[in-house]
């Protein structure tokens, strides 16, 4: 993502910080590589413009890690407390309360660097962290004062950050050790696992002490005072003195005027980039003026006051980058069987929040969000439930080797007519929101979070095989196309670059199901068999002699009435799937039942084949898709799994449907095809 995108993502508004390309670089050179980015976070209307953020998860130990944060800086201050009032004080509880929390912050230290894979899961954890410290750290003078008044005058606002260096050497000392177990453990280079973004921060007090700051900085008086040793009222009121002097002189310097237009009118942005006080934001440009003969030192800052504010600025600026980061955390929990957000930062601006969202204050959000959560060992959860399509086309290799005898003309124009093909299955699944996950190489496969979406484009897919038939295809043996629900894991395959977004594989079960059902392996697979007997010597006639009568057996099993048709799909006496047609497991017919709710199902049939079929809206066209149990398909290395043949039942003749009572797609099946006598 590009400097400018990236600036336009973070909620603002600000007062320092400019949106501008040039401004992020030159804050963050390496921000591509420093700054995870915010992620859209559907709504549970997942039609509706999402919320850009980080979703994290409320979960009980998240919040175990915030108690014991507050326990641990609580039993520093009491430390400092006793120290400067020379009070006598029960170490115990200090040392308890740093193991507890030290111990939580480890496992989410581990846990955010082995699952990061370039996700920047460990600067995530931080700046979401630091805002916990920060808001314990900002009341620190309050309670010192609450407790000793005399003390708390004279070294609250000390106290507050010398609690914060005693936690950030502990915090340093106790990352590092992680990143070195973490680097043994994965081989990995300890400089490159421990994150950038943390060596910023602590730099920056600002980012540990304050959870917001205004254009006069009012609340820096601590931060004046305890760190930089200076009268922060004075210095506000030399700046105020300031922005007052710099609107006069614009107005009465033309020199100045010229120069200040220009500048404003060179790009960028800010909260008051249009105005005089914008260009005051500027890096250098106070120091510009100070060179001016019109500067008064006497009523403007001083030139160690200058130095002061182009110090200042640029943490203020590094302050806001940040900060609006931190912000645009939105904590997620599940409330009712259903996940809501709090605290949704970013996302109160949206138009009618509370009234999608049920109470007031939430935000109902998409069931397929996967929240952050640092104390898990993924932190996000790789599992997730989706549809998947796969298509394969049959004898693929064979047809291949067959084109590469007849010439390199006519194995080119086989490759353009499938690239074609390719091209046209795409141009239907991205319009009915099918998303592409990788390509098989003479199939590919699509995934969903809704199921009549790959169905619907299961049977054009199968349409434009048949009209490319017709157009001379070469690879003309079959094609075959699977479709189930299930579980999937994803795999994050790392940062794919400055401009592009992350990228993730799927495998597990969901894609072994899918490509079983697309192969038709079982688990008595001759060919794995005889090649097992080959490479321990066996003599190859000798193996073709041994395993010639199971294949004729084979040949036996096939159904030549099932295969008469153009796209079939049956078990045969074995229990074996031949699949050259559509082919869904039962999960996901009973999902798309679901989804569906109650419709109008027609009882048709196509020989001895009966079919339940009902219509499905593609746009302006209604597409009647048939289904028909088929039994329990065995796989290899699967258990005995339910499936069902689908078609697409416009080419049946309709005037021989019988309509059968509204209802349920996968009780009307169960009802009226599983009977006895009644069609597999």
């Amino acid at each position: 993502m590009n400097a400018l995108g990236f600036l336009q993502l973070l909620p603002g508004p600000f007062n320092f910080l400019r949106i501008d390309a040039d401004e992020l670089r030159r804050l963050a050179p390496d921000y591509e590589r420093t700054l995870p980015i915010p992620r859209p976070v559907f709504l549970a209307d997942e039609g509706a413009t999402p919320v850009l953020g980080f979703a994290v998860a409320a979960s009980e130990r998240m919040e175990m890690l915030r108690s014991a944060l507050r326990q641990f800086l609580a039993a520093e201050e009491a430390v400092q407390i006793s120290v400067l009032s020379r009070e006598t004080l029960d170490r115990k509880i200090h040392t308890q309360a740093w193991d507890r929390y030290r111990a939580l912050l480890s496992r989410a230290l581990e846990n955010a660097t082995i699952s990061s894979f370039g996700r920047q899961f460990p600067s995530a954890f931080w700046l979401y962290h630091s805002l916990d410290i920060a808001r314990f750290l900002k009341e620190t003078p309050r309670r010192v004062l609450r407790q000793d008044s005399e003390l708390g005058r004279r070294y609250g606002d000390q106290i507050r950050y010398r609690v914060l260096d005693r936690y950030l050497d502990r915090v340093l000392q106790t990352s590092y050790e992680v990143v070195q177990k973490v680097a043994a453990a994965t081989e990995e280079v300890e400089e490159e696992l421990f994150p950038r973004l943390l060596t910023r921060m602590r730099d920056n007090v600002l980012i540990f002490t304050e959870d917001h700051i205004s254009h006069d900085f009012t609340e820096l008086s601590v931060y004046f005072s305890a760190c930089l040793r200076l009268d922060g009222r004075e210095f506000r009121q030399r700046y105020d003195e300031l922005v007052r002097w710099h609107d006069e002189q614009l107005a009465l310097d033309k020199e100045l005027a010229a120069t200040a237009s220009y500048l404003l009118g060179a790009g960028g942005g800010g909260g008051e980039q249009g105005t005089a006080r914008g260009l005051l934001i500027r890096p250098g440009y106070v120091k510009f003026l100070a060179t001016r003969k019109a500067w008064n030192t006497s009523r403007l800052l001083t030139p160690e006051g200058v130095l002061v504010w182009e110090n200042l600025l640029e943490k203020l600026k590094e302050f806001e980058l940040l900060h609006a980061l931190r912000r645009s955390f939105i904590t997620i929990e599940r409330k009712d069987g259903r996940l809501v957000a709090r605290d949704f930062g970013p996302a109160r601006g949206i138009a009618g929040a509370a009234a999608s969202g049920g109470a007031s204050g939430t935000l109902a959000v998409s069931p397929a969000t996967r929240p952050l959560d640092f104390l898990e060992p993924w932190v996000v959860d790789p599992r997730v439930e989706r549809f998947g399509l796969i298509y394969d086309i049959s004898d693929f290799s064979q047809t291949v080797s067959l084109l590469q005898r007849s010439g390199e003309g006519s194995q080119d124009e086989a490759f353009r007519m499938m690239f074609r093909y390719q091209r046209r299955v795409n141009r239907f699944a991205q319009s009915r929101r099918v998303k592409l996950e990788k390509y098989l190489g003479d199939g590919a496969f699509y995934s969903s979070r809704e199921a009549t979406r790959p169905l619907i484009a299961a049977i054009h897919v199968q349409r434009a095989y048949a009209h490319a038939l017709t157009e001379g295809f070469p690879f003309d043996q079959g094609l075959r196309i699977a479709l189930n629900h299930g579980h999937y894991r994803l795999i994050p395959m790392g940062d794919s670059g400055p401009q592009g977004g992350e990228r993730y594989e799927f495998f597990g079960h969901g894609l072994v199901e899918l490509s079983r059902l697309v192969t038709g392996k079982t688990t008595r697979e001759v060919e794995d068999i005889k090649n097992l007997l080959l490479h321990f010597g066996y003599p190859a006639q000798a193996v073709e002699r041994f395993f010639e009568p199971l294949q004729r057996r084979d040949v036996e099993m096939i159904d030549k009435s099932e295969e008469a048709r153009p796209f079939y799909v049956y078990l045969d006496r074995n229990g074996s799937l031949i699949n050259q047609g559509i082919v869904a497991t039962q999960a996901f017919v009973a999902k798309l039942s679901r989804e569906r709710g109650v419709r109008e199902i027609h009882r048709a049939s196509e020989g001895e084949r009966i079919y339940c079929v009902t219509s499905f809206e593609d746009g302006a066209e209604r597409i009647p898709i048939g289904f028909r149990p088929l039994g329990a398909a065995q796989l290899k290395g699967l258990d005995e799994l339910p499936v069902y043949e689908v078609i697409d039942a416009a080419p049946l003749p309709s005037a021989g449907w019988l309509a059968l009572p509204p209802g349920d797609l996968l009780a009307t099946l169960d009802r009226e095809l599983r009977r006895p006598g009644s069609s597999r």
